[in-house]
């Protein structure tokens, strides 16, 4: 997965970078792994931070967007909704293809 980290209106330290990142992977890639591209973009107002993460999977771009006032809560919080977005994207694609299709029991024969 490729990740791009984007500030917008102030620098992150290279720690904080590192920690998206590390969040990024280990939290969304084991849910669902064929995720093509990954773009976080962090934003700060005057009293918040606004974290949004632009998710590229196979047929989809799925966004997810948080505000409050701490960075890594942000970050913490907008990663937990897209896993939740991820999962419900993952059983959609595990769904049987004829859902109406029913089985019959064989019957023995005498």
């Amino acid at each position: 997965m490729q990740v791009n980290i984007v500030a917008r209106h102030f620098d992150i330290s290279e720690k904080t970078r590192e920690y998206i990142h590390t969040e990024l992977i280990h939290r969304l890639e084991p849910v669902f792994d064929r995720i093509v591209n990954c773009k976080m973009v962090v934003e700060k107002t005057k009293s918040d931070y606004i974290a949004e993460v632009i998710l590229h999977v196979p047929g989809e771009t799925m966004t997810a967007k948080e505000t409050t006032e701490d960075l890594t809560k942000s970050v913490d919080y907008v990663v937990k909704k897209m896993r939740k977005q991820l999962t419900k994207h993952k059983n959609k694609w595990k769904r049987p293809i004829d859902p109406d299709k029913q089985f019959v029991e064989s019957t023995e024969m005498e």
